[in-house]
């Protein structure tokens, strides 16, 4: 009875945790209001040396002099600067101090990054990393997918995707 107190708290605790920004608020409040990415790659002279938060979807990651090179997918940021929405503005390009190892930062999984506007890198802008937040892993259409697509018309697909159709029970419900 004298451990039910403490539910609540713990409770409560899981709650904040899980409403965290992904950018330290120090770096939100240094880089000001939000500048679109479309200006951004557009004019990467005009910011440059600004601090900006962009985030997206990693495509590839790159041994880079003495960190490395990430490649990313860029993709709207929510208030708590979470990528969100499928279509992409762009892709950019951040060099970080850090080495970003490749088993971790697959293509596909999520990414915020606080840096600087250094200018441009083959054609894409290039930021120099202050703070890169590893948000999730890839969601793989395999797992909700056992049989591929193009196997069954669409008028099945039901019956030839999860929950229904199991491949460790052999199809049975």
């Amino acid at each position: 009875m004298s451990r039910l107190w403490s539910l609540p708290l713990i409770f409560g605790f899981i709650l904040t945790v899980g409403c965290v920004p992904a950018i330290d608020t120090r770096l939100q409040q240094e880089a000001g209001s939000r500048v679109g990415f479309a200006e951004l790659s557009a004019n990467p002279d005009q910011y440059k040396g600004q601090l900006t938060i962009l985030g997206g979807e990693v495509m590839s990651v790159t041994p880079w002099e003495q960190g490395s090179l990430l490649m990313v997918d860029q993709r709207q940021l929510d208030n708590r600067f979470y990528p969100v929405g499928a279509a992409s503005g762009g892709t950019f390009l951040v060099q970080s101090d850090e080495w970003l190892t490749s088993s971790k930062y697959v293509p596909k999984s999520k990414v915020v990054v606080a840096g600087v506007v250094v200018g441009r890198k083959d054609g894409w802008l290039l930021l120099k990393a202050r703070q890169v937040t590893y948000l999730e892993p890839p969601v793989w259409e395999k797992y909700y997918y056992p049989v591929p697509r193009e196997w069954y018309p669409p008028e099945l697909e039901h019956w030839y995707t999860p929950p229904y159709f199991d491949i460790y029970r052999g199809g049975r419900f």
